[in-house]
Protein backbone atom coordinates (compact mmCIF):
# COMPACT_ATOMS: atom_id res chain seq x y z
CA UNK A 1 0.00 0.00 0.00
CA UNK A 2 1.34 3.29 -1.23
CA UNK A 3 0.09 7.22 -0.55
CA UNK A 4 0.82 8.65 -4.02
CA UNK A 5 3.51 11.08 -1.95
CA UNK A 6 6.14 10.78 -4.44
CA UNK A 7 10.05 10.30 -1.99
CA UNK A 8 12.35 10.30 -4.62
CA UNK A 9 12.58 10.50 -9.23
CA UNK A 10 15.13 7.80 -9.72
CA UNK A 11 16.54 7.35 -13.17
CA UNK A 12 16.50 4.66 -15.46
CA UNK A 13 19.17 3.47 -16.57
CA UNK A 14 18.79 -0.06 -18.50
CA UNK A 15 15.69 -2.12 -19.39
CA UNK A 16 15.87 -5.31 -21.15
CA UNK A 17 13.43 -8.06 -21.80
CA UNK A 18 13.93 -11.26 -19.94
CA UNK A 19 12.14 -14.76 -20.11
CA UNK A 20 10.30 -13.44 -17.34
CA UNK A 21 8.89 -10.04 -18.34
CA UNK A 22 11.22 -6.92 -18.93
CA UNK A 23 14.12 -5.85 -16.05
CA UNK A 24 14.23 -2.51 -15.22
CA UNK A 25 17.40 -0.84 -13.42
CA UNK A 26 17.02 2.53 -11.32
CA UNK A 27 19.56 4.50 -10.04
CA UNK A 28 18.49 6.19 -6.86
CA UNK A 29 19.85 7.53 -3.74
CA UNK A 30 17.19 5.84 -1.62
CA UNK A 31 18.70 2.44 -2.99
CA UNK A 32 20.83 1.77 -0.27
CA UNK A 33 17.68 1.43 2.03
CA UNK A 34 16.25 -0.76 0.16
CA UNK A 35 16.38 -4.75 0.21
CA UNK A 36 15.62 -7.44 -2.17
CA UNK A 37 11.97 -8.76 -1.58
CA UNK A 38 10.80 -5.10 -0.90
CA UNK A 39 8.06 -3.61 -2.50
CA UNK A 40 8.25 0.04 -4.16
CA UNK A 41 6.42 1.58 -6.80
CA UNK A 42 7.94 2.90 -9.93
CA UNK A 43 5.60 5.38 -11.47
CA UNK A 44 2.86 4.20 -9.55
CA UNK A 45 3.55 0.12 -10.62
CA UNK A 46 4.13 -1.76 -7.33
CA UNK A 47 7.16 -3.78 -7.91
CA UNK A 48 9.22 -6.00 -5.90
CA UNK A 49 13.03 -5.70 -5.63
CA UNK A 50 15.40 -8.52 -7.15
CA UNK A 51 18.34 -6.67 -6.88
CA UNK A 52 20.06 -3.81 -5.07
CA UNK A 53 23.45 -1.97 -5.13
CA UNK A 54 24.14 1.27 -2.97
CA UNK A 55 23.13 3.35 -5.86
CA UNK A 56 20.85 1.44 -8.28
CA UNK A 57 18.26 -1.52 -7.73
CA UNK A 58 16.75 -3.62 -10.19
CA UNK A 59 12.74 -4.26 -10.35
CA UNK A 60 10.61 -7.93 -13.06
CA UNK A 61 8.18 -6.09 -14.69
CA UNK A 62 6.03 -9.26 -15.89
CA UNK A 63 4.05 -9.55 -19.12
CA UNK A 64 0.78 -8.89 -17.33
CA UNK A 65 2.25 -5.18 -16.06
CA UNK A 66 3.88 -4.39 -18.91
CA UNK A 67 0.48 -4.98 -21.12
CA UNK A 68 -1.31 -2.28 -18.50
CA UNK A 69 1.50 0.34 -18.20
CA UNK A 70 3.47 2.56 -19.43
CA UNK A 71 6.99 0.61 -18.26
CA UNK A 72 7.39 -1.28 -21.47
CA UNK A 73 7.57 2.03 -22.99
CA UNK A 74 10.27 3.83 -20.46
CA UNK A 75 13.59 4.46 -22.50
CA UNK A 76 16.73 4.79 -20.88
CA UNK A 77 17.74 8.04 -18.79
CA UNK A 78 13.98 8.49 -17.87
CA UNK A 79 13.33 10.02 -14.68
CA UNK A 80 10.91 7.81 -12.49
CA UNK A 81 8.83 8.53 -9.43
CA UNK A 82 9.53 6.60 -6.31
CA UNK A 83 7.50 5.43 -3.31
CA UNK A 84 8.10 2.68 -0.78
CA UNK A 85 5.36 1.18 0.74
CA UNK A 86 3.74 3.15 4.01
CA UNK A 87 4.51 1.83 7.14
CA UNK A 88 1.31 1.08 9.60
CA UNK A 89 2.62 4.26 11.63
CA UNK A 90 3.17 6.43 8.79
CA UNK A 91 0.84 9.42 8.11
CA UNK A 92 -1.39 8.88 5.56
CA UNK A 93 -0.77 12.95 3.62
CA UNK A 94 -2.16 11.49 0.27
CA UNK A 95 -4.86 8.86 -0.18
CA UNK A 96 -4.60 5.09 -0.14
CA UNK A 97 -2.67 3.84 -3.58
CA UNK A 98 -2.32 -0.01 -4.35
CA UNK A 99 0.22 0.57 -7.09
CA UNK A 100 -2.36 -1.62 -9.25
CA UNK A 101 -2.75 -0.05 -12.26
CA UNK A 102 -6.27 0.68 -13.84
CA UNK A 103 -5.35 1.83 -17.12
CA UNK A 104 -3.01 4.49 -18.94
CA UNK A 105 -4.51 7.60 -20.19
CA UNK A 106 -2.96 10.10 -22.56
CA UNK A 107 -2.22 13.94 -21.46
CA UNK A 108 -4.06 16.33 -24.10
CA UNK A 109 -3.11 19.79 -23.51
CA UNK A 110 -0.68 21.28 -20.64
CA UNK A 111 -1.38 24.94 -19.60
CA UNK A 112 -0.07 27.62 -16.62
CA UNK A 113 -2.43 29.45 -15.11
CA UNK A 114 -1.07 31.37 -12.40
CA UNK A 115 1.47 29.43 -10.17
CA UNK A 116 0.01 26.29 -11.12
CA UNK A 117 0.12 24.17 -14.18
CA UNK A 118 -2.62 22.26 -15.70
CA UNK A 119 -3.08 19.21 -17.37
CA UNK A 120 -5.92 17.18 -18.92
CA UNK A 121 -6.15 13.67 -19.74
CA UNK A 122 -8.43 11.94 -21.61
CA UNK A 123 -10.33 8.94 -19.68
CA UNK A 124 -11.51 6.35 -21.06
CA UNK A 125 -15.39 5.73 -21.08
CA UNK A 126 -15.32 2.47 -19.22
CA UNK A 127 -13.49 4.32 -16.25
CA UNK A 128 -15.49 7.63 -16.47
CA UNK A 129 -17.98 6.64 -13.75
CA UNK A 130 -14.86 6.39 -10.90
CA UNK A 131 -14.32 10.55 -10.89
CA UNK A 132 -15.69 13.07 -9.74
CA UNK A 133 -14.75 17.03 -9.20
CA UNK A 134 -12.02 17.04 -6.41
CA UNK A 135 -12.13 13.42 -5.64
CA UNK A 136 -8.38 11.46 -5.69
CA UNK A 137 -6.67 9.88 -8.36
CA UNK A 138 -2.75 8.75 -8.87
CA UNK A 139 -1.31 9.36 -11.99
CA UNK A 140 2.35 7.72 -12.24
CA UNK A 141 2.07 7.80 -8.89
CA UNK A 142 1.37 10.79 -7.65
CA UNK A 143 -1.48 11.37 -5.45
CA UNK A 144 -3.53 14.24 -6.89
CA UNK A 145 -6.76 16.08 -6.86
CA UNK A 146 -9.23 16.36 -10.23
CA UNK A 147 -9.81 19.90 -10.48
CA UNK A 148 -11.95 19.22 -12.98
CA UNK A 149 -14.07 16.83 -15.09
CA UNK A 150 -15.99 17.04 -18.66
CA UNK A 151 -17.48 14.44 -20.96
CA UNK A 152 -14.28 11.97 -20.92
CA UNK A 153 -11.38 14.49 -19.96
CA UNK A 154 -10.33 15.38 -16.34
CA UNK A 155 -7.99 18.23 -14.98
CA UNK A 156 -5.38 18.28 -12.26
CA UNK A 157 -3.41 21.31 -11.22
CA UNK A 158 0.00 20.83 -10.48
CA UNK A 159 1.61 23.26 -7.73
CA UNK A 160 5.28 23.92 -7.69
CA UNK A 161 6.29 21.36 -5.48
CA UNK A 162 4.68 18.65 -7.19
CA UNK A 163 6.33 19.85 -10.24
CA UNK A 164 10.07 20.38 -9.47
CA UNK A 165 10.12 17.22 -7.36
CA UNK A 166 8.19 14.93 -9.46
CA UNK A 167 8.55 13.40 -13.34
CA UNK A 168 5.49 15.84 -13.82
CA UNK A 169 8.56 18.50 -15.18
CA UNK A 170 9.10 15.59 -18.56
CA UNK A 171 4.78 15.97 -19.07
CA UNK A 172 3.80 16.90 -22.42
CA UNK A 173 0.81 16.13 -24.64
CA UNK A 174 0.46 12.85 -26.46
CA UNK A 175 2.72 11.05 -23.35
CA UNK A 176 0.97 8.99 -21.72
CA UNK A 177 0.73 8.27 -17.94
CA UNK A 178 -0.65 5.40 -15.61
CA UNK A 179 -3.61 5.61 -13.50
CA UNK A 180 -4.77 4.32 -10.77
CA UNK A 181 -8.40 5.16 -10.06
CA UNK A 182 -9.57 5.97 -5.58
CA UNK A 183 -10.05 2.33 -4.32
CA UNK A 184 -13.40 3.84 -2.67
CA UNK A 185 -14.43 4.54 -5.84
CA UNK A 186 -14.23 1.14 -7.18
CA UNK A 187 -15.86 -0.53 -4.34
CA UNK A 188 -19.08 1.43 -4.69
CA UNK A 189 -18.48 1.26 -8.33
CA UNK A 190 -18.73 -2.51 -7.98
CA UNK A 191 -21.26 -2.97 -5.32
CA UNK A 192 -23.41 -1.00 -7.32
CA UNK A 193 -22.88 -2.89 -10.61
CA UNK A 194 -23.36 -6.08 -8.35
CA UNK A 195 -26.96 -4.65 -6.84
CA UNK A 196 -28.16 -3.83 -10.16
CA UNK A 197 -27.96 -7.71 -11.44
CA UNK A 198 -30.08 -8.87 -8.36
Amino acid sequence: MFTGLVEQVGQLTSSRTTPYGRELVIRAALSSELSVGQSIAVNGVCLSLTDHSPDSFTVLAVPETLSKTTLAELLPDTPVNLERALLANSRLDGHLVQGHIDTVCTITRASIQEDKRIYEFLIPDEYFGLVVPRGSIALDGISLTIADLNESYISVAIIPQTYQHTNVSTWQPGMRCNVEFDILAQYVARQMAVQSKT
